[in-house]
């Protein structure tokens, strides 16, 4: 009998594979039904399921099944008990034709409406595991994530982190060092970030972190063959030949290198780990609770900012976890710089033999960039970056010594682009403002493009913003490199002032400092400030001059129509009016939410005076649940409404 429903709402729905759904279906209900039945809970199972069901194939509900799944269950079981506790237990026994009209109207109808109201509910209240693709993956996770807390806190409490908190900062770098290696995977990726950034973290963090290795077992051959298999093709018949042994591996993937039997060209092959994504948000979380319970114990550790490199560190893993936007990256910034005759080489990406998990790439012959360069090469590097941040805007944000190299042909090439900044045309200006004040020592203009690459810039004091900036310029100014040491000194700056910089921007910044550090160590000759100033001295201002004037054209455009519209004299009075669509439409919607609330609980009302079968089984038990819903989403559209804004 189950299946032969199942089948018949398999071809009502256009379902595929109709006969195998519904023999899954009938199965896995009989089993249910079969143990439930001693809890009377079986008709509540299978009239939910049916209605689920039904209105699973509208299409509004399509990508919020759990939802819906759980509302539908909710809603049969109230009304069901509801039903049987009261109405089927009256003294009278009703009629046939009230019990049929009950049954096949009200008692779906009530199922229907309750399950939205439940629905609405859960939408609003934006339980996480009800977002969740897969639930018991979710709630794996959150086992995982139990675990690896208790292990943390007990790491830490061995090694007396806190104790050295308070006590002993010289040696408390070692600790946290000790807890990051003991927790091993994301936690020892980032020490190693951690060890590159010696213009931002003191001397006795890059020792200790600097030392920490992520010891990964690499993926077995029958793995590796496994993965390529199902992602691309037989191994065999894809490579002609390919290294079984990884030139790198972390624990995110590893690379291969390999060549191609359809061109005979050599080629790097990345390889994502199985189940990584969702094992590193986990540790990623972890991470950052870490960090900012240190930050919260120590002024010291907050000032080094740990909390905004975690986020930024969390948020370029997750971007390298999806080859498909490491492929995007790689190919946008290599017409870039075509484009613009930017030139860095950047590899080719083998678009046929490339997914999400596996990415191949042409092999680029050379060093890793540490051995000596001539200042016109380290010049070169930083040319283009300041062309890709300030021009293009899209660029590497990730320009450590292993991502640079050198090729036999005396190229400089570009690799690893899974870590990449887009920066909107507002954002460029605001940096170009900034530099170009910089350069010409006006602290007004640098006040002007820091705020408008800031969060919520204009709230904050531009008289002692300018002044601050007029101190960073005087001690910049009794340095080698000023502009090097205007860069790492603004960061703090910007923490003490209490801004907050956009993060792309943020990302653009810490780009520049990370480069600066990397060319610094291979040209003993390399100065940021004069890499600068020969780069200010190429560019083409005219060109700039005709990006401002077109934009600046286009906004007029846009902004003079609306200006003109609008009611600025009336009566010789001068009237402001102001744009604030949005407060209108939270106005509307909370306005909306309140007359349904007041109209379900009017006809609540009516239902105690007013008697009869269709208000009794119908219109009261839905004004209840509405009105009950409608509060709850009134109280909720208060409160945002009450809560500051910016």
């Amino acid at each position: 009998m189950s299946f032969i429903l199942f089948l018949t709402l398999g071809f009502l729905f256009n379902t595929k594979y109709k006969v195998l759904v519904s023999l899954a279906s009938a199965l896995v209900v009989s089993v249910v039904l079969e143990v439930l039945e001693q809890f009377y809970l079986s008709s509540i199972i299978v009239v939910a399921f049916v209605l689920y069901y039904i209105i699973g194939n509208i299409q509004t509900f399509r990508n919020e099944q759990l939802k819906l799944l759980v509302a539908v269950l909710f809603s049969t079981s109230i009304v069901t008990l509801v039903l049987s506790f009261t109405y089927f237990n009256q003294i009278t026994t009703p009629s046939d034709s009230e019990i049929i009209r009950v049954m096949f109207i009200y008692y779906p109808l009530l199922i229907i409406f309750i399950a939205c109201y439940a629905y609405m509910l859960l939408c609003v209240l934006n339980f996480k595991i009800l977002q969740a693709a897969n639930p018991v993956v979710y709630i794996m996770d959150k086992i995982r994530g139990y675990r690896r807390m208790l292990r943390l806190f007990w790491i830490v409490s061995r090694k007396g982190v806190n104790h050295l908190i308070q006590q002993d900062h010289a040696k408390l770098p070692y600790a946290i060092a000790g807890v990051l290696e003991t927790m091993g995977g994301v936690f020892v990726k980032f020490a190693q970030v951690l060890s590159t950034k010696k213009d931002m973290l003191p001397a006795n963090y890059i020792e200790a972190f600097s030392s920490l290795h992520d010891q990964v077992k690499p993926l077995s051959q029958d793995e590796l063959k496994s993965i390529i298999a199902s992602k691309i093709g037989n191994l065999d018949e894809t490579y002609e030949a390919f290294e079984m042994k990884p030139i790198a591996a972390a624990s995110i993937g590893q690379v291969h290198l390999a060549k191609l039997k359809s061109t005979g060209e050599k080629v790097v092959v990345k390889i994502l780990r199985p189940d990584v994504k969702q094992k590193m948000t986990v540790d990623l979380d972890l991470l950052i609770q870490f960090v900012s319970w240190l930050s919260e114990r120590s002024t010291k550790i907050k000032q080094l900012g740990l909390i905004q490199l975690a986020q930024g560190f969390k948020q370029n893993l997750i971007e390298e976890t999806d080859f498909d936007i490491e492929a995007l990256n790689t190919n946008l910034l290599r017409q870039a710089f075509q484009e613009h005759d930017i030139p860095l080489r950047v590899p080719r990406v083998y678009s046929e033999y490339s997914t999400k998990q596996i990415l191949t790439m042409e092999f680029i012959e050379g060093s890793s960039f540490t051995k000596e360069v001539t200042t016109d090469v380290s010049e070169k590097i930083m040319h283009a970056f300041l062309h890709q941040i300030l021009i293009i805007g899209i660029f590497h944000a990730d320009p450590h010594p292993g991502n640079l190299m050198l090729t036999k042909d005396g190229e400089v090439a570009l690799i690893d682009f899974g870590s990449v900044g887009y920066l909107s045309a507002d954002e460029r200006e605001g940096m170009l403002s900034f530099l170009i004040g910089f350069g010409s020592k006006d602290t007004k203009q640098m006040a002007q493009g820091l705020i408008s690459i800031c969060e919520d810039g204009a709230l904050h004091d531009v008289n002692r913003l300018e002044q601050r900036l007029g101190r960073l310029l005087a001690e910049a100014s009794f340095s080698h490199d000023p502009t090097s040491v205007m860069m790492k000194r603004l960061m703090t700056l910007i923490t003490e002032m209490g801004l907050s910089l956009k993060p792309t921007v943020a990302g653009a910044f810490r780009a520049i400092i990370t480069l600066d550090g990397t060319l610094s160590s291979v040209d003993k000759g390399y100065s940021l400030s004069a890499a600068s100033q020969s780069y200010a001295s190429r560019i083409d201002k005219g060109h700039l001059a005709k990006e401002r004037l077109t934009k600046a054209k286009g906004q007029l455009e846009d902004y003079l129509p609306k200006l003109l519209a609008l009611p600025i004299l009336k009566d010789n009075r001068i009237i402001l009016a102001r744009e604030e669509n949005h407060l209108l439409n939270d106005f509307m919607g909370t306005l909306t939410i309140g007359l349904f609330t007041v109209i379900c609980m009017i006809v609540m009302l009516a239902g105690f005076f007013v008697q009869g079968e269709i208000m009794q089984f119908l219109l009261t038990p839905l004004s209840m649940s509405g009105f009950g819903v409608g509060m709850i989403m009134l109280i909720m559209s208060v409160i945002k409404q009450l809560k500051p804004r910016g």
